[in-house]
């Protein structure tokens, strides 16, 4: 913020009192003309040369009141205390700048200065206010958070002073000496807990690989045991089907031979009897006679003499007349000549059976 300085037109304007007035906005800038004459102009002016007067007095010459209405950075030093009422220095920085739209009214309510005099202080009071509400160890975890705080509460306090605000940042926090002793002692023992408690997990987990690569392997056992198992039930099943096949097989075998044996004997059998049919569908009538008188004479016996035809031609002396053969012969029986009666005979051999030697 800068009042611009007026330019002398001439030398000898301004040896007589009179000079020509002119003035030049920089660029993010704007300005509001007052013109002592006809008082502060509504409408702000932009970059650019401006022929304010071609000649005025000192006191009657108009003038433009300058505005960086670009973001502008200002930082500030505050010492407070924490929540536990530990000395603190806070190194803070305030983004602003003021509204564009609003230049006329804070030209003529605030000035030019209006840092100074209220951003500025409304900044380092709303910062202790937030600070002393939060301990020490939450000032660099919780920055963020407080930075919003502080943002808010000066947001609060400047509304309607046509100031906006951007944001408000921590840049650094220096704690007393007994502070930063204790926070360093805090770190330590931090750490040392740190390492003792990764220490333990590391020691935990360790024995929980040992208990689970334990249980794997037990696992790993009982499924290798099972699956010898079931192997070997498998082994006995296949023993037991082969066992059963080979059975069957011998089974069927035997079947299969006797069942052969059984037709070799039909067969022979049906030989024998179609042979014996045949021998029997081959024998003539004389081979029946010569059969017929080989088993009258078994059924003689040996010494025993058989007569076939009439016994009344049979010759008496053949018979004695005694006993029961006396009654069994008539009277005629004698007359009967010799040359009727067949010759008594033994039956004659039994033909040899085809095949057998004569």
């Amino acid at each position: 913020m800068r009042s611009l300085m007026f330019t002398a037109i001439a030398a000898t304007f301004a040896l007589t009192g009179c000079a020509g007035v002119s003035a030049v906005v920089d660029p993010g800038h704007m300005g509001i003309v007052f013109d002592p004459m006809h008082g502060v102009r509504h409408d702000a002016v932009g970059p650019g040369y401006y022929r304010l007067s071609s000649s005025c007095r000192t006191m009657k010459c108009p003038r433009i009141d300058d505005f960086d209405i670009t973001f502008s950075t200002k930082k500030e030093d505050i010492a407070t205390t924490s929540q536990e009422g530990l000395n603190l220095e806070m190194h803070l920085a305030i983004i602003y700048r003021p509204v564009v739209t609003e230049l006329y009214e804070l030209d003529t309510e605030v000035g030019p200065t209006y840092y100074d005099e209220v951003v500025g202080p409304e900044f380092r009071s709303a910062a202790r206010g937030v600070l002393a509400r939060h301990p020490y160890q939450e000032l660099m975890s919780k920055n963020r958070q407080i930075e919003d705080e502080i943002e808010n509460e000066v947001r609060q306090r400047i509304k309607g002073k046509h100031v906006e605000v951007s944001s408000i940042t921590m840049e650094r926090i220096d704690y007393a000496p007994e502070i930063a002793a204790a926070v360093r002692a805090k770190l330590v023992g931090e750490q040392e807990a740190l390492r003792q408690k990764a220490a333990i997990e590391n020691d935990a987990l360790k024995k929980k690989l040992e208990i689970e690569h334990a249980a794997e392997e037990a696992k790993l056992r009982g499924e290798q045991q099972l699956r010898a198992k079931a192997q070997e039930k498998e082994l006995a099943t296949a023993q037991v089907a082969i066992d059963k096949l080979v059975a069957e097989s011998e089974s069927a075998a035997r079947i299969v031979r006797a069942k052969a044996s059984a037709e070799e004997m039909r067969l022979l059998a049906k030989g024998e009897f179609e042979k014996n049919r045949a021998e029997q569908t081959s024998l003539t009538p004389l081979m029946v006679q010569m059969h017929a008188y080989d088993a009258l004479g078994k059924l003689g016996g040996n010494g025993t003499t058989i007569l076939l035809g009439d016994f009344s031609h049979v010759p008496s002396f053949l018979f004695p007349r005694s006993g029961a053969f006396a009654s069994a012969f008539p009277a005629s029986a004698t007359n009967v000549t010799p040359s009727a009666v067949p010759a008594a005979t033994t039956a004659p051999p039994a033909p040899k059976k085809s095949g057998q030697a004569m």
